[in-house]
């Protein structure tokens, strides 16, 4: 393994959550849904979202955000046939995601009395108040659905505007999480890497799932996951000029980007650095130079140096340093690299 797969892998171990924040998510998430599933008329619940996804990223110099957690609930149309657009009455959300609000700040309170829910655009947040002993606090997103008449995919709310849109986040959920699963792995770690990647500037040009979207489209089996962020960064660059993304399931409208060219060149600059490192991937000093741009973070100047990412988390007491058997310092959860060895040498 050459040192640009190296460096990429031990950016990933710094993006990862902690299993105790993925645990402790996802219990509230499966809180939510037995409670949503509880009031009258819910038909089924589903997981979605980076989470049920597998792309999750929780910096471990941030860690004191949290993850959030997101998930759903359909109701049957048969209790409630006034609601939809194509509905005899075409009634709008709002009433209906007051109710469930409601009803979840009950429920869910019993067992998390400091639950904080309120009403966004789209969701319902469900806030708890009760920080891990890391600091995490995960959070979780109810969505309210109506099976679409004789359609694909649900009507969602739009608080905003009392209106419901189309969607299929259980659609979304099943592509990304589909066979084969070597495809499904390398696409989340690139999907993890380029989501990062996008979030080292203040104002990212594309949402999450623009990048899952184009991952899905672009990233190809049998591929590592060097060479399949250079193709969803070069093919991706190239769709953008052309459009904006479709949504993978055909449900929704386009995926809304503020710029598109802009990404797009934004795209073709991190491939170039990219391939500019695996051109010459056993010259680490080099592979960093290339990887630091990108990921400014979480790629030390030498192995002899800690990253910023891990520097942070160790003020914050998340991740002590620490010197290794090497003599390298590092954190608690990082990598050592190894020297790469050319192809047909003796290890």
């Amino acid at each position: 393994m050459g040192f640009t797969a190296q460096l990429l892998d031990d950016i990933r171990a710094q993006l990862a959550p902690d299993q105790a924040s993925l645990d402790e998510a996802r219990a509230r998430r499966e809180a939510v849904r037995a409670a949503a599933l509880s009031f009258n008329g819910g038909r089924r619940t589903f997981a979605s979202g980076s989470l049920a996804h597998g792309t999750a990223n929780c910096p471990v110099h941030l860690r004191d955000k949290g993850l959030d957690a997101d998930c759903g609930v359909v109701l049957d149309r048969r209790v409630y046939p006034w609601l939809g657009p194509d509905s005899a009455s075409g009634e709008g959300p709002n009433e209906i995601v007051e109710e469930v609000r409601f009803h979840i700040q009950n429920e869910v309170g019993r067992t998390y009395p400091k639950v904080e829910v309120t009403t966004t655009k789209r969701a319902i947040l469900l806030e708890f108040h009760e920080p891990l002993s890391s600091g995490q606090d995960p959070t979780v997103d109810l969505v309210l659905g109506l099976d679409r008449l004789g359609a694909q995919g649900v009507w969602i709310p739009n608080t905003e505007t009392n209106e419901w849109n189309a969607s299929d986040p259980e659609g979304h959920t099943k592509l990304l999480t589909g066979e084969p699963k070597s495809l499904r792995v390398t696409r989340a770690r690139t999907i993890r890497l380029a989501k990062a990647e996008n979030k080292r500037v203040p104002d990212p040009l594309l949402c999450s799932f623009n990048i899952e979207a184009l991952a899905l489209m672009f990233v190809a089996p049998r591929s590592g996951v060097p060479l399949a962020l250079v193709q969803l960064w070069r093919d991706g660059a190239v769709d953008l000029r052309a459009r904006l993304t479709p949504d993978p399931a055909g449900v929704s409208a386009p995926i809304k980007c503020s710029d598109r060219h802009a990404a797009a060149d934004r795209f073709d600059t991190a491939a170039s650095r990219l391939e500019a490192a695996l051109a010459h991937d056993e010259n680490e000093s080099w592979v960093r130079q290339q990887l630091a741009a990108l990921w400014p973070e979480f790629v030390a100047g030498d192995r002899s140096e800690v990253t910023k990412a891990r520097a942070l988390a160790a003020l914050k007491g998340a991740a002590p340093l620490s010197v290794t058997t090497g003599g390298v310092l590092s954190a608690s959860t990082g990598l050592e690299l190894k020297n790469p060895r050319s192809f047909g040498t003796s290890r």
